[in-house]
């Protein structure tokens, strides 16, 4: 056998490696608790995914989801200055293995410090968006209207 005929011989060996969707990434994901038997294999991962897999380990392939880091804000309140009174949190997630389209796909997960957590279809979380600038906009308004009020009262009172 000639080294040519050995060089394609060896190629038909290999099996392809897949082709990588645009906007994904190979990641390292650790499988199986830490120790002898944890495996580590390579997965397609969005861009936006910022979880460490290997670190975050999961014990089954099929528990691997992804997740960006989280916006959030707080919400304090003047009865307790040493903790906020709720934190509104956003963060965009997939879940590939799930058998819900939904939760397979991008979506946002909206949730507050000890509440059930909303998911939403990028064209949910729109609509959310624009109910939430209405809100802002609403309590600019009503802190106005109690910043008078705060102000007319102590002019009566002095």
């Amino acid at each position: 056998m000639d080294n040519q005929q050995s060089t394609q011989a060896a190629l038909g060996a290999v099996t392809a490696f897949p082709a990588i969707a645009p906007g994904h990434h190979l990641a390292p994901v650790a499988i199986g608790a830490p120790g002898n038997g944890q495996q580590l294999v390579f997965v397609p991962c969005p861009d936006f995914c910022t979880t460490n897999h290997v670190s975050e380990w999961v014990h089954f392939l099929e528990d691997v989801d992804h997740k960006a880091d989280e916006f959030h804000i707080d919400i304090p309140s003047f009865w307790n200055n040493t903790e906020s009174a709720y934190q509104l949190t956003v963060s965009l997630a997939s879940d590939p293995m799930s058998t819900d389209e939904e939760m397979r796909a991008a979506h946002l997960v909206v949730g507050d410090s000890g509440s059930v957590d909303a998911y939403l279809t990028p064209d949910m979380a729109d609509k959310v968006a624009d109910d939430l600038l209405k809100l802002a906009a609403k309590m600019r308004e009503t802190a106005r209207t109690a910043r008078l009020h705060n102000v007319a009262e102590s002019e009566v009172a002095a």
